[in-house]
């Protein structure tokens, strides 16, 4: 047996709380970005490495209309399409030791062979903070066509937090938006979409499953078993008691080809975008930026949604459509930053 290098910590019955010889967990750094007004703008960031995954999003509540930009993303670099001249985030989360922090750092860091784990400081481990369960969508005729959801408390990070979606089987969802400001994000809301190439899948109410994940460490019960990591002001970056979101696989990120029937009506054209996606059902995706709108600033339909999901019966390919109520000009899901992910223990 190799030697086994890390931490590993049990809770009070005696069950591994963590395990860093066989969780590899990702450390997540943030950071933001200002637009110039550039229809494509490219960004500098040494941050970004071979392995990271990297995710743009917005920092204001619009509603429904909630957007983020295109995002494309290599080694040192960032591009964004039409970003304006708002400020975006970036969520840059790598493995361990790819990215790390000054002299000045406090945290762990550990290597186990291939494995590496770090949480400091500067590099935060993303973990789960609430999660739930609802249905929506179409069934005899009734129709609930928005999911309206809040948090049990606020989360006080300056960054939006992340919401991984799941469903039973079949979701077509978009208009994606969380609720709230810079240091009081209270929920999220999504809509239902009533389109698809898929019959009569919609004739059904969508079972969807969600958490929401944020370095934000939230409140650790005294007398918790485990180990716990603070900054050099003694505030509280990570505890063993919390359920690590595990990043498991990141699609290209402009791995969405044109494949599927697109949906007509009239004028009103939607493209039909898919990517290759785990197969797991397990896996939860990743709506921030995905299911969020898009904004073309040059033409008369500025917003555009997106909205897809998960095929019926299929975990094989992510389906994606882009709303365009002109039938001109159509866009697709190209440069939408996304990954699969799921938490490390039950919810």
């Amino acid at each position: 047996m190799a030697a086994q290098y890390g931490l590993r910590t049990r809770d009070a019955s005696g069950v591994v709380t963590l395990d860093t010889t066989v969780t590899p967990i990702r450390s997540l750094k943030m950071m933001t970005v200002t637009g110039n007004g550039a229809f494509d703008q490219y960004f500098s960031i040494p941050e970004i490495k071979a392995g990271s995954f990297v995710v743009v999003d917005t920092l204001i509540d619009r509603g429904e209309n909630t957007y983020s930009p295109a995002a494309w993303y290599s080694a040192g670099s960032l591009q964004l399409r039409q970003p304006g001249v708002e400020t975006w985030q970036v969520m840059i989360l790598s493995h361990g030791a790819e990215s790390a922090g000054g002299a000045e750092t406090y945290g762990i860091r550990t290597r186990n062979n291939n494995i590496l784990t770090q949480i400091d400081s500067v590099n935060r481990a993303l973990t789960v903070r609430y999660s739930g369960q609802f249905q929506f969508g179409q069934q005899a005729g009734t129709i609930i066509l928005w999911a309206d959801i809040n948090f049990p408390a606020p989360i006080t990070t300056y960054e939006r937090p992340l919401i991984f979606l799941n469903a039973a089987d079949y979701m077509m969802v978009g208009n994606f938006a969380v609720k709230g400001s810079p240091g009081n994000w209270t929920g999220f809301r999504l809509k239902a979409w009533p389109f698809s190439a898929h019959g009569s899948a919609w004739a059904q109410f969508m079972t969807i499953k969600w958490f929401c994940s944020s370095y934000d460490a939230g409140a650790v019960a005294t007398g918790a078993y485990g180990a716990r990591v603070r900054d050099a002001n003694g505030g509280l970056l990570f505890s063993t008691t919390m359920n690590i979101t595990n990043l498991l696989s990141q699609p290209a990120s402009n791995s969405f080809v044109q494949a599927g029937p697109s949906l007509t009506a009239g004028n009103w054209y939607a493209p039909s975008q898919q990517m290759s996606w785990t197969g797991s059902y397990d896996d939860y995706v990743l709506a921030n930026a995905l299911f969020s709108c898009t904004n073309i600033v040059q033409t008369t339909q500025p917003i555009r949604a997106n909205f897809g999901g998960f095929l019926p019966g299929n975990r094989g390919i992510l389906q994606m459509y882009v709303d365009n109520g002109s039938g001109i000009n159509p866009l697709t899901a190209n440069g939408r930053t996304l990954f699969a992910a799921r938490p490390m223990r039950p919810l």
